[in-house]
């Protein structure tokens, strides 16, 4: 707000109109975009639906989280890598052997 207000006194004439169309059409898109929001929930309801109806219907990551190959403790923080991907910064410098869990 300190810049709209800081803006408002240092604009001319002009500047200040074209603000005040910006604003108006902003304001416009956000009451377009609320009615619609209204619209599609009545929609919903209507129909007898959920939102957890829609969305339990998304695709899952079907990918096999991979479990860490390596653990190690540095400055009382436990650090873990799988072993794929750049080394981190923990593990540089170390014999890999020492922490392979």
């Amino acid at each position: 707000m300190r810049e709209i207000k800081s803006f408002i006194k240092s604009a001319n004439f002009s500047e200040l109109e074209k603000a005040a169309e910006l604003i108006n059409e902003a304001i416009e898109s956000q009451r377009e975009q609320q009615q619609v929001k209204e619209e599609v929930l009545a929609l919903i309801k209507e129909k007898g639906l959920t939102l957890d109806d829609l969305v339990s219907g998304a695709p899952v990551d079907k990918r096999a989280k991979v479990k860490p190959k390596y653990r190690i403790e540095k400055d009382g923080q436990v650090f873990e890598w799988t072993g794929r991907g750049k080394t981190p910064k923990a593990f540089s410098g170390v014999n890999l052997d020492d922490y392979t869990v």
